[in-house]
């Protein structure tokens, strides 16, 4: 497996994920192109819910959505979502830091190859990158006791608690963090 950072000159392999791997077994999600997060969106953007896919090139193109891709044999299986949470308008309401916090908001892995550590690499090269990016939190938005996929799309509260994450309350929002 190879890990690589989302940069605007892998664009189309991102897209053929989405397009072609990512929702085989999810049809109701395709079109999702990982912009929920990014709401509101630019008035160019705002009223047209079929523009999500070119919302969500523009969002690569000018490096505001950031994220790993997994590759096996050549191709995208896997996506996480990342961020500095200040790049996220809908996670503006936490905001009790004054240090650099890495925001995690979606996973997706193909159906094929669930279950075999893709989420897991992912995020440890998340906490990897971090440290050297001068990030002092990581944060991410699981929700605890989810047994499918619909619950999970944050990634699985179980892999952050085996990772060295904690639970923690701000305000209204429950989310779980690792310091690094």
């Amino acid at each position: 497996m190879v890990i690589k950072e989302l940069i605007p000159e892998l664009i189309n392999d991102w897209l053929d994920f989405f397009e072609n791997r990512a929702f085989e077994d999810h049809e109701e999600w395709r079109g999702c192109y990982c912009t929920a997060f990014y709401y509101p969106k630019p008035e160019e953007y705002a009223n047209e819910s079929n523009k999500r896919k070119e919302y969500a090139k523009w969002l690569i193109e000018t490096k505001r959505m950031c994220g790993y891709m997994a590759y096996e044999n050549g191709k995208v299986v896997g996506w996480v979502n990342s961020n500095n949470r200040t790049k996220f308008p809908r996670l503006s309401s936490i905001s009790d830091d004054k240090e650099k916090v890495l925001s995690i908001v979606c996973f997706i892995v193909e159906k094929e190859h669930r279950g075999k550590g893709i989420a897991k690499t992912l995020l440890n090269r998340i906490v990897k990158d971090a440290k050297e990016k001068g990030y002092s939190i990581i944060e991410a938005y699981p929700k605890k006791g989810a047994k499918s996929e619909y619950g999970r799309w944050n990634g699985p509260f179980e892999m952050y608690k085996k990772s060295g994450f904690s639970e923690f309350e701000i305000g209204s929002n429950k989310v779980v963090r690792k310091y690094l």
